[in-house]
């Protein structure tokens, strides 16, 4: 079956994609509960990827002072490898604001998956959540420098 991305519109759709987050965030990778739920998630568009009508990916993005934060991609771990991720990423670009320069803080462990979606790292590694992070701007030639 193909994967399918839309915007989550409905709160059950969020809740949804709440649920994801917080396998692999809170369950999976030991992220504290209260840094996974951050207080920003009403500021966000929120995309979930299903696989028929299976929910199994979300992200969540946002205008920052900085550019177009793509933020909280999660992926079941069942449906790792088969492009669900690079779909709902690609899906994310394509509603990109004009003129906003797409950025990502990626896990370290993600680099290779962003870079293949044309993101390049920039700075230095930091950690949120306990897990390392580097800044990866879409290589529309932009840098947040």
């Amino acid at each position: 079956m193909g994967v399918s991305v839309a915007l989550a519109l409905s709160e059950a759709e969020r809740a949804l994609g709440r649920a994801i987050r917080h396998a692999v965030f809170v369950e999976e990778q030991a992220v504290p509960p209260d840094v996974e739920v951050d207080g920003l998630d009403d500021t966000c568009q929120h995309y979930l990827a299903r696989v028929g009508t299976e929910a199994v990916a979300t992200a969540r993005a946002r205008t920052t002072s900085r550019g177009w934060k793509i933020e909280r991609v999660a992926v079941l771990v069942a449906q790792r490898r088969r492009s669900v991720g690079a779909t709902l990423v690609r899906s994310m670009l394509a509603d990109a604001p004009e003129g906003l320069v797409v950025y990502v803080h990626a896990q370290e462990s993600a680099l290779g998956f962003w870079q293949q979606l044309g993101f390049s790292a920039e700075g230095q590694r930091f950690f949120e959540g306990g897990i390392a992070h580097r800044l990866m701007v879409w290589t529309s030639g932009h840098s947040l420098g």
